[in-house]
């Protein structure tokens, strides 16, 4: 088989924030998965200096950003025909990327800029979805620079309650998130987020309750479909990163539900993957309020995609295999 004659695809990992190394995690489950007798795929490295692609022969080759093409040692240049977005955090899930490649005309696999920018903008997120008449916590922004006196925390204990969630308005991987008990704390834990290089802070009201994570893929017909449930047990007062990736948490795959309740969070998980103009594969995280009350608690436009990640333990209990899937998604890319 002719490997050049395959379509090229970047698979792109890194990034400029806290998240990168889950990245790169997450493109190597890709580059190990995806179908080379059908794909000539690459793995381009981002960092906030420059891009290049990491050959086999483990020379690299720097991108060049005007064209998104680079050139090999003899100086021929090689042009990708699609995009395999894994950059989680900035500049993969704030629309950044996509609206790069949209700019040149370059094939990716995620939602639009637009539509990524929205999720990953988790206030304004909320916002939509509540228009939308769904559930989602109470919240108050901090912009970056706001200076809090006494009676805007008093305001914010009013709207939020105590215990209430602070953490980055924009970024995943749940860095610099603080459970908040005392009004006192408000301030130290708003440092806490803003350290993590975000532009501004939520402020979230605690929603008690059973925390579940639901993939959707490309299904057939480009309609989405949806993963089994998984329900998230955690020793740690919230999902946190160390919950999430150091292995502080149980994940029940599928979820010991009731059907009715299964069913329940499907149906929202579903409207709020068309509110917010999802594509590609996502996954959402819900927080089960009073028993039976589904609530959308967070967006993910590139979900993590390591093998301790959510969606390919749902996948694999689907029965879908990674490859094929990858396929789906690069195939409807050219």
């Amino acid at each position: 088989m002719n490997k050049t004659a395959l379509p090229k695809i970047a698979v792109l990992a890194g990034g400029y924030s806290g998240e990168s190394v889950i990245s790169i995690q997450s493109a190597a489950s890709v580059m190990e998965n995806i179908d080379r007798t059908k794909f000539n795929p690459y793995l381009v490295r981002i960092d906030i200096d420059n891009w290049w692609v990491e050959l086999e022969d483990n020379s690299r080759q720097d991108i060049d950003r005007e064209s998104f093409s680079w050139k090999d040692s003899s100086g021929n240049s090689t042009q990708f025909d699609a995009v395999f977005i894994m950059v989680h955090g900035t500049p993969g899930e704030d629309g950044v990327l996509q609206e790069y490649f949209e700019k040149i005309g370059l094939p990716f696999s995620t939602g639009s800029s637009s539509s990524v920018k929205l999720t990953f903008d988790k206030y304004k997120a909320n916002n939509k979805l509540r228009e939308a008449g769904l559930l989602v916590a109470d919240s108050r922004e901090i912009v970056k620079g706001e200076v809090l006196n006494d009676s805007d925390i008093t305001e914010i204990v009013r709207l939020v309650k105590l215990p209430c969630f602070v953490k980055p308005n924009q970024g995943g991987s749940s860095l610099g998130i603080s459970r908040v008990e005392t009004r006192e704390d408000i301030n130290r834990a708003i440092s806490t987020a803003f350290d993590t290089g975000c532009q501004s802070v939520i402020i979230e009201s605690f929603l008690d309750g059973r925390e579940f994570s639901v993939g959707i893929i490309p299904g057939d017909d480009k309609l989405p479909q949806i993963m089994p449930i998984t329900e998230i047990i955690t020793e740690n007062l919230f999902f946190d990163y160390q919950a999430k990736y150091e292995g502080a948490s149980k994940e029940i795959t599928p979820a010991k539900i009731s059907s009715g309740i299964s069913e329940k969070i499907q149906k929202v998980v579903m409207k709020a993957h068309f509110v917010l103009k999802c594509e590609g594969m996502v996954r959402f995280d819900v927080m089960l309020v009073n028993g039976d009350m589904p609530a959308i608690i967070e967006v993910n436009s590139v979900p993590g995609f390591t093998k301790m990640s959510l969606l390919p333990q749902q996948l694999d209990y689907a029965g879908i295999e990674t490859k094929k899937m990858l396929t789906k998604i690069i195939t409807e890319l050219l």
